[in-house]
């Protein structure tokens, strides 16, 4: 049975009744590598290059996040289209959207932290309104959504921490846009073009980022 505008936006998803359209980039061209991050690395950790131990943990996880994340979006940019298509915007297609753009922001959120994880520094000022910042937001909001409701951290009358909406994903107090998703994911692939091999990753870093006086990890 349709479901009214009234029913979408209060007992499912705040806008449901408005999510209607999405551009979402499509990201299998970001890197030829993509698919293969991981078990490059492995290989050259293996026979190329002698790490310690740490670092060489933290650098495996930060590509199986990665790895994961570009195949999650995928897989939510073509189930928000499938929901898009329906007649009748069916909301079992959109819980399932949704739970692919949840995992999304967990997969990527934490590769942005193992990334990071050997400086000790922190990805972003509190509430400096950066992309990081509301990806930390809105990846908080759904994996601690008790707290987030305890907090009246959900839109009156709703029953999602993170929804969609034409622009992105929204939470009451941030969002982010499909943009800035792509965005932040096209980072994370410079990285992990050059983390797959931990012989020159600190070339590739910096001839990328001239900037960065070291990497975020350099092989031992």
């Amino acid at each position: 049975m349709p479901l009214s505008a009234y029913a979408k936006d209060n007992f499912i998803a705040p806008d449901m009744s408005s999510f209607t359209t999405a551009k979402i980039k499509d990201m299998a061209k970001t890197s030829a590598e993509r698919e293969h991050w991981l078990y490059n690395y492995i290989l050259n950790s293996l026979l190329r290059v002698e790490i310690d131990e740490r670092l060489r943990q933290t650098l495996f996880n930060f590509l199986r996040r990665t790895q994961f994340a570009f195949r999650e979006y995928a897989l939510a940019r073509e189930q928000t289209a499938t929901y898009l298509k329906r007649a009748s915007n069916a909301a079992p297609s959109y819980f399932i959207a949704i739970g692919r753009w949840e995992t999304v922001l967990s997969h990527t959120w934490q590769a942005y932290e193992l990334l990071v994880g050997t400086e000790k520094r922190a990805l972003f000022e509190p509430n400096d309104g950066s992309a990081l910042q509301r990806l930390n937001l809105l990846y908080n909001r759904s994996k601690h959504v008790k707290t987030a409701i305890n907090a009246g951290q959900l839109a009156p009358g709703s029953t999602l921490a993170v929804w969609l909406a034409n622009e992105g994903l929204r939470a009451v107090d941030g969002q982010l846009t499909f943009d800035e998703i792509a965005r932040i994911l096209e980072e994370l692939a410079v990285w992990s073009d050059a983390v797959q091999d931990p012989l020159t990753m600190g070339e590739k870093i910096l001839a990328r980022y001239p900037e960065a006086a070291a990497s975020p990890a350099r092989p031992t």
